[in-house]
């Protein structure tokens, strides 16, 4: 009997955006699409976790649904609104000198997403995964992308959606971790590290935009267009090592800010239809070689 190619799942980040992924892996489950691994960045490697450990997609969607994710970690759903107050948190600490490296007390909002990040993983271990998974971050100081597949889920995904001046960075066997999506936005490289031999990868990332006002929309508009030229450049590389056996969705969730989680049954809704609208062709590109 032909052997069917190895099918890997690449989850990029988003923000609240990222909880289309959820509506992707619940529409793929209806059509029992198999997945043999599963990589994630930022909040791809939330979702990406909990399909790793066997999590009933349809009941992590109603709680999710029903969580009020910005009260529990305390954001505001405006993203230039947090981005002021990073910019007012530096000040402050450049006035006082302080020095997060030498923090002596475990920062607050690590503590609340590693009670959120441990809930949803049931406080499970890379080992404890059905299916093999691999957690994306930037090291801070390095720029070194840090692909971690051992150790606690949270902490692994805490590290992976710390998001630059909204969440401390994780400490990680001597190194500072952040958001993984500064180096890596869709890990499509990670997933064929792993083993993958066809993917499909989901890109939940910030649209760019032509509204560009204020300097700090002009600054937040040029970062954007340095991630989506690494981004697409990254896919190119990776879609020559596989032949070409890769699909791109992207969920319709440009309207959804990074930070908007009462936004997340919107999301994940997006993600479904995006799927099924590709559904044809993904089980094409999936059929056995």
């Amino acid at each position: 009997m032909p052997q069917r190619r190895k099918i890997g799942l690449a989850l990029g980040g988003g923000g609240a955006r990222g909880f289309a992924h959820l509506g992707v892996l619940i529409a793929l489950e209806e059509n029992n699409i198999p997945l043999d691994f599963i990589s994630g960045t930022s909040m791809g490697a939330v979702v990406g976790a909990a399909r790793a450990i066997g999590t009933d997609l349809h009941l992590l969607s109603r709680l999710i649904s029903c969580l009020d994710i910005n009260e529990l970690l305390q954001l505001s759903d405006s993203t230039i609104r947090e981005v002021q107050k990073a910019i007012g948190r530096g000040l402050v600490e450049y006035v006082r000198g302080s020095d997060w490296h030498a923090s002596e007390n475990f920062p607050q909002d690590l503590a609340r997403i590693y009670e959120l990040f441990s809930l949803l993983t049931a406080n499970k271990d890379f080992s404890d995964t059905l299916i093999p998974f691999a957690v994306v971050a930037a090291d801070l100081e390095t720029g070194d992308r840090i692909v971690i597949t051992e150790g606690k889920l949270y902490k692994a995904i805490a590290a992976s959606a710390a998001l630059p001046g909204t969440f401390s960075p994780v400490e990680h066997q001597g190194r500072y971790l952040i958001d993984g999506g500064v180096i890596d936005k869709i890990p499509v490289s990670v997933v064929i590290d792993l083993g993958a031999e066809t993917v499909i990868a989901v890109d939940t990332g910030a649209p760019l935009t032509r509204n560009v006002k204020t300097t700090l929309d002009s600054l937040l508009q040029s970062q954007r267009i340095t991630s989506h030229e690494l981004t697409r450049l990254q896919l190119e590389r990776a879609r020559q090592r596989i032949d070409g056996r890769l699909i791109l969705l992207r969920p319709e969730v440009s309207e959804i800010t990074m930070l908007a989680f009462k936004h997340v049954a919107d999301a994940i809704s997006a993600g479904k239809q995006e799927a099924y609208a590709h559904m044809d062709e993904i089980k094409k590109l999936c059929a056995l070689s």
